[in-house]
């Protein structure tokens, strides 16, 4: 541990695995913006203020200059993975924390979070995914939504015998009043939804509820970028994980 992390080892040791920024929540508060509605420009106040109450964060260090919102961080060393982005555009909120792929038995922090975020925000159509690669691609989901019932499923998409999912996707969709029969054959087909619940792809899905419901980014949307220390527990996890 140092002043600034609980990280063990030193901050610019080089993780294993692959992380490319796929480790978000994004957040539609009432009243949900609309299909046609364009978002205003971010709110940094506003991001601070998210990033702060995030329960995967002990303390924010420093924020970094703004990044375009149609860029990704990605992750080389231990001090990457305590960057974080945040983007506050009116009724969205997106947030992408490297804290959101750590994974363990009866630990899955991207449905943990949602639920959290879902007690701070209640009527608010929140959609968490995270992935991570070490070999084998692990990965997370989340959807809660608006009227309270919440969809998950996670574990590793190669392995039918490690993957847990909680909710019908047919259901989810029939709750936003989309029809299957209405999308297009081949995205259909994509989102696999006639398959068993590792076959379905649930990030998709989850993007479907999204733009649905009025999530649309305009071209020139900018985002916070902040270094955290994460707290204690997330970063031992994403340590461990770090070595595989």
């Amino acid at each position: 541990m140092t002043e600034i992390s609980f990280w063990e080892r030193p901050p610019e040791t080089a993780i294993r695995g692959s992380y490319s920024g796929e480790y978000t929540i994004t957040l539609l508060d009432l009243p949900l913006p609309g299909s046609g509605a364009e978002l205003p420009p971010h709110d940094h106040a506003r991001a601070r203020a998210f990033v702060e109450a995030f329960p995967t964060v002990d303390a924010v260090l420093e924020e970094l200059p703004p990044m375009p919102a149609s860029e990704f961080l990605s992750a080389e060393t231990l001090s990457d993975l305590d960057l974080i982005t945040v983007g506050c555009w009116g009724n969205v909120t997106c947030i992408s924390d490297p804290a959101l792929t750590t994974y363990d038995a009866g630990h899955d922090p991207v449905a943990r979070e949602v639920a959290a975020l879902h007690e701070r925000y209640p009527g608010a159509l929140i959609v968490g995914s995270a992935q991570v690669d070490f070999g084998e691609n692990h990965t997370q989901h989340a959807i809660f939504l608006p009227d309270g019932r919440m969809f998950s499923a996670s574990g590793f998409s190669c392995y039918e015998d490690s993957w847990h999912a909680d909710g019908d996707p047919h259901v989810l969709l029939n709750a936003l009043g989309i029809d299957p029969a209405d999308l297009d054959d081949a995205y259909r087909e994509d989102l696999g939804l006639e398959g068993k619940p590792h076959r379905t792809n649930w990030e998709m899905l989850g993007a479907l509820a999204l733009d649905h419901c009025g999530r649309k980014y305009p071209t020139g949307l900018e985002m916070s970028v902040f270094r955290v220390r994460h707290t204690e527990f997330y970063t031992a996890m994403m340590e461990e994980m770090s070595e595989w």
